[in-house]
């Protein structure tokens, strides 16, 4: 029995026997008495109920509906947030493997160690190393393999600014799921990277022509 329950438990029986003494003091007592006695007794009920009841009655409801392994993937991401909180990105890299080592068949885990390896870290080559890794390790679901190659090529566009091998990846994509809203949606990120690169290359060209009238 865990703590919390045994201390809800406590105050509910002290709260009862604290009940019953007034109600022994008041019940030979007027019927203004009985009143207020009732009324502060359902105030008390009302609050005990939202501080103790209600959360107690959630955590039940909680335990019946999630399995224990839906339980151990919260903590694991819980306790890799706290770390990712703390600076400690290592160690939140750490939960994430004990998450994957429990449930190797779920890309989420993968995706977040790339993603801290990536942002936090600064380290997109890593990134890329545990995607591509994860990915040829095993012959993965279609939407979980389209996952971690669109991971991939977020990777190569958005750190390592490489439109080109974004590119070969959403058209690997294209290519090995045609026919389906993974395939549309690599069209998309395509029409969306020709645009980007495009408007970079406006700028520098601007940049450029900008530099060399100041010169002259």
């Amino acid at each position: 029995m865990n703590t919390a329950l045994v201390i809800r438990i406590c105050v509910i029986t002290l709260v009862l026997l604290v009940i019953a003494l007034i109600w022994n003091f008041v019940k030979d007592a007027g019927d203004g008495m009985k009143l207020v006695f009732v009324l502060a007794l359902g105030l008390a009920g009302g609050l005990l109920a939202v501080k103790y009841l209600i959360p107690w009655l959630g955590d039940m409801m909680g335990e019946a509906v999630f399995s224990s392994g839906e339980k151990v993937e919260q903590d694991h991401m819980t306790k890799a947030a706290a770390r990712i909180a703390q600076g400690d990105y290592p160690g939140a890299i750490e939960h994430y493997e004990k998450m994957l080592d429990e449930k190797p068949d779920d890309p989420f885990p993968v995706a977040e160690i790339a993603k801290i390896h990536a942002e936090r870290l600064h380290n997109p080559q890593a990134a890329l190393q545990v995607l591509e890794e994860h990915l040829q390790s095993k012959d993965w679901p279609v939407d979980d393999a389209a996952f971690i190659m669109f991971r991939i090529a977020d990777v190569h566009l958005t750190h390592r600014h490489d439109f080109e091998a974004s590119r070969d990846m959403l058209e690997q994509i294209i290519g090995n799921f045609p026919n389906t809203r993974h395939s549309a949606n690599a069209h998309h990120r395509m029409s969306e990277l020709e645009q980007l690169q495009y408007k970079l290359l406006m700028d520098q060209r601007t940049k450029a022509g900008s530099s060399g009238t100041e010169k002259a």
